[in-house]
C-alpha cells in the first residue's frame, strides 16, 4: 500500500467531436449573447442566458441541467478580455471541476476554438494549459490509507479542437499533464505519514521515478555523506534510528546545456525539534517538513520531461530530527562541509543545518544559479500570511527571472532583505556562528542570512522559504484545504525552463 501513488481522478484528451455529458462554454463579461458553439458541439440557444444574473464575470459560472438526452451546459465566466490572465483560466478550471463533479457528470468537454475567441489567439495556448492545470489540481485527493475507500471516480475532460488548433491544444494538454504528474508526486510525498515517509523511502522512490524517466540519480548514505564531510547535515539525524540520505538527481539536456542550475532541498521527513522539542499541538504537520525537497524534485522532473535546455543538478538532504540519547544537544559545535564551525543553540533550527552542507555541495557543480527551497521558518507565515512566500537573492539581477516565472504561474513571492547586519548577532563566542540569532527577531531573514554563509563567493543564489504555503493553504481554490499544496512546483519548472 505505502508504495502506491494516489490514483488520478481525471483524464484528458483532445478530440474533434464529443459525446460528453456536460459542455463548457467560456463567456466574457458584458457579452449580450451566448458564445457560438464550435464545430462538433451541439447547438446552444442564445435564450439560455436571457434574464439570467450571470454576466460572465471572472470566478462565476452557471450550470444548466438538461432534462433530455442533450448534454448539461456549464457557462464559465472569464471576465473582460483585456483583463484576462492564465490565472483567470486556472481558477475557472478549478471551479469547473468542482461544479461538474457536484452535478454528477462523468465527462466534460470544452471547445478550444471558443477559448481562442474568449482569450485571444496569442494568449489561448497558455490559458488552455492553465485551465487544465486548475481542473487537474482540484481533482487531487490523498486517501491511500483509508480502509473503506472506493475506486476513484475519474472525471474525463475533452478538449474539442479543429484544424491547426488541434495541434496547439494537444501541446498545451501535454504540458499540463506533465506538470500535473509532478504536482501529484510532490503532494503525495509531502502527505506521506512519517512512519512510512522516511529518508530511505524517499530516496528509493526518487530512484524508481528517475529510472522511469531517464534521469541520473545517486544516493549518499551516512557513510558516504561522512566522507563528503557533511557533518552539519548529519548532526540533524543523530537522534534518529533512520539513516539520513543525500539524493543527487542530474538532468542533462540532449543538446549542449545553455546553463547549469543547482537546486538544494530541505528534506526533514519529520521534525520533532530534537532536544529543543516542539510543543505537541499540531506536531503531526511536521511530516510536511520535507516539502522543499519534494517540490524541487517535482520541478526537476517536469522540466526534464518538457525538454529543458539547461542542465539541472538537484541535491536533496533527507533526514529525521528526533530526540534521544544520541541526539545533537544545544551548545554542540559542528564543522560544516565548507570548514566553518557552527554552535548549535537550538536544535529546532535544523533545516539550515541540512541546507548549509547541501548548498556547499551544490557549489561544487559550478552552477550559474543555485536555488534552495525549504519549509524553513514559521516566522515566514507571521510576516507574509498565506498569499506569498519569501524570496531572498544575493544578486538583484536575478529578480527578472523570478518575476517572469511568477507572472506565468501566479505563484507569488515577496523579496525580503539580505543585509549582512542581520548576521552580526549570529556570531558565536565559541564558534564561527550560531544557528539562531541572540535576539529572536527577524526569524525568516536570520535563516536566509545563515544560509548565505555557505554559498561561495561569486555564485548567484536564491533562497525561497515556503513554510507558510507548503500545506493547509485553502486561500487558493485549486490547493487542497488540508494537506500538501504542491505550490511552487510550476514556478520552479518555469524558472528552470526559461533561465538563460
Amino acid at each position: 500500500m505505502k508504495n502506491s501513488p494516489s490514483p488520478s481522478r481525471f483524464s484528458m484528451k483532445v478530440t474533434e467531436t464529443t459525446q460528453a455529458q456536460a459542455l463548457g462554454f467560456f463567456v466574457n463579461q458584458d457579452e449580450k449573447r451566448a458564445p457560438v458553439p464550435a464545430t462538433g458541439l451541439p447547438g446552444i440557444a442564445d435564450p439560455m442566458l436571457k434574464g439570467s444574473p450571470f454576466k460572465g464575470a471572472a470566478k462565476t459560472n452557471l450550470f444548466l441541467r438538461s432534462t433530455s438526452d442533450e448534454p448539461h451546459v456549464l457557462f464559465i465566466g472569464v471576465g473582460q478580455k483585456k483583463e484576462l490572465t492564465p490565472e483567470t483560466f486556472r481558477l475557472a478550471g478549478s471551479a469547473a471541476y468542482s461544479k461538474v463533479q457536484t452535478e454528477g457528470a462523468e465527462s466534460f468537454a470544452i471547445s478550444f476554438d471558443e477559448l481562442v475567441k474568449a482569450a485571444g489567439s496569442k494568449a489561448a495556448d497558455a490559458c488552455l494549459e492553465a485551465f487544465l492545470q486548475g481542473y487537474g489540481m482540484t481533482s487531487y485527493k490523498f486517501d491511500k490509507y483509508k480502509s473503506d475507500k472506493k475506486d476513484p471516480k475519474v472525471l474525463k475532460i475533452e478538449v474539442v479542437a479543429s484544424g491547426e488548433l488541434k495541434k496547439r491544444a494537444a501541446a498545451a494538454l501535454n504540458r499540463a499533464a506533465i506538470q500535473m504528474d509532478s504536482i501529484q508526486i510532490v503532494r503525495d510525498f509531502s502527505n506521506e505519514p512519517s512512519n512510512f515517509g522516511t529518508p530511505e523511502y524517499y530516496a528509493s522512490e526518487i530512484q524508481k521515478i528517475c529510472r522511469t524517466h531517464g534521469l541520473k540519480c545517486r544516493v549518499l548514505n551516512e557513510a558516504a555523506a561522512k566522507k563528503e564531510k557533511m557533518d552539519l547535515f548529519l548532526s540533524v539525524g543523530n537522534g534518529s534510528k533512520r539513516e539520513s540520505q543525500v539524493v543527487i538527481v542530474t538532468y542533462e539536456p540532449k543538446v549542449k546545456a545553455k546553463k547549469t542550475i543547482a537546486f538544494a532541498g530541505k528534506g526533514v521527513t519529520f521534525d520533532t525539534g530534537g532536544i529543543s522539542l516542539k510543543p505537541g499541538a499540531r506536531m503531526e504537520d511536521m511530516k510536511h517538513d520535507m516539502t522543499g525537497a519534494a517540490t524541487l524534485f517535482g520541478a526537476t522532473l517536469a522540466a526534464a520531461r518538457l525538454g529543458c535546455k539547461n542542465r539541472i543538478v538537484t541535491i536533496l538532504g533527507f533526514t529525521e530530527n528526533m530526540p534521544s540519547s544520541t541526539a545533537t544537544t544545544p551548545s554542540s559545535v559542528v564543522t560544516a562541509r565548507n570548514g566553518k564551525t557552527v554552535e548549535i543553540i537550538n536544535t529546532d533550527a535544523e533545516g539550515r543545518l541540512v541546507l548549509g552542507d547541501v548548498l556547499d555541495l551544490c557549489c561544487d557543480e559550478k552552477p550559474d544559479l543555485v536555488v534552495d527551497v525549504a519549509t524553513l521558518t514559521g516566522a515566514c507565515g507571521i510576516a507574509l500570511g498565506k498569499f506569498c512566500s519569501a524570496l531572498f537573492v544575493n544578486n538583484d539581477k536575478l529578480l527578472k527571472h523570478f518575476q517572469a516565472a511568477e507572472e506565468k504561474t501566479a505563484e507569488r513571492l515577496w523579496q525580503l532583505p539580505l543585509w549582512d547586519e542581520y548576521f552580526d548577532d549570529m556570531k558565536s563566542a565559541t564558534a564561527d556562528m550560531m544557528n539562531i540569532s541572540s535576539d529572536g527577531t527577524g526569524g525568516t531573514i536570520r535563516g536566509a542570512i545563515f544560509l548565505k554563509q555557505f554559498v561561495r563567493k561569486g555564485t548567484d543564489w536564491a533562497h525561497i522559504d515556503i513554510a507558510n504555503r507548503a500545506s493547509d493553504n485553502p486561500v487558493v481554490p485549486y490547493h487542497p484545504r488540508k494537506g500538501a499544496s504542491g505550490v511552487y512546483t510550476r514556478f520552479l519548472t518555469e524558472l528552470a525552463m526559461d533561465f538563460e
